[in-house]
């Protein structure tokens, strides 16, 4: 199987040609083609950024930036706070509060300083930190589909039945 170079050959063909229908080869001569960049390419078709897609944009960031002030609530909420030492059977150079005896140590900031002091989320209790935060992202998906299905019956359809 010899190589075609590939000015010799013409894009527009099918590469694979059914059995009705023979091979056409391609055609010589000059072929008026014009390259398009995707900047021209968009304001050909599309048309330049003018008020209606600027409005467009605001809203989409508007959306995201609710979503951001959620996860940043979450990262700020769940953090593990530092503790202080009250007696015996506590140990101020540990990382974790884990197998120190009850009692023997307090939360610096108090109980409500995040949600892992309030509920006591630490040692075997640590994964319901990551379970929160993926059932919020996981409702946060539900609600989305569910926001795009309303959209499409109720302002989409809607619309299509009012021009009948």
């Amino acid at each position: 199987m010899s190589a075609v170079p590939s000015s010799d050959l013409d894009l527009r063909l099918p590469l694979l040609s059914s059995a009705e229908e023979p091979a056409r080869k391609p055609e010589k001569g000059p072929v008026d083609v014009q390259k398009l960049t995707i900047d021209d390419m968009l304001q050909e078709h599309c048309g330049e950024f003018g008020t209606w897609q600027l409005r467009h944009f605001v809203l989409t960031c508007l959306a995201w930036a609710l979503e951001a002030f959620h996860t940043m609530v979450m990262i700020f909420a769940d953090r593990e706070p530092e503790f202080r030492c009250l007696g015996p059977g506590c140990d101020e150079m540990a990382k974790s509060v884990c197998g120190f005896e009850p009692g023997s140590w307090v939360w610096v900031g108090g109980a409500g300083s995040s949600t892992v002091a309030q509920w006591g989320l630490v040692c075997g209790e640590k994964y319901k930190v990551g379970l929160v935060q993926a059932v919020f992202f996981g409702g946060c998906m539900i609600g989305e589909y569910e926001f795009s299905l309303f959209v499409f019956f109720f302002l989409f359809l809607g619309a299509i039945y009012l021009d009948l």
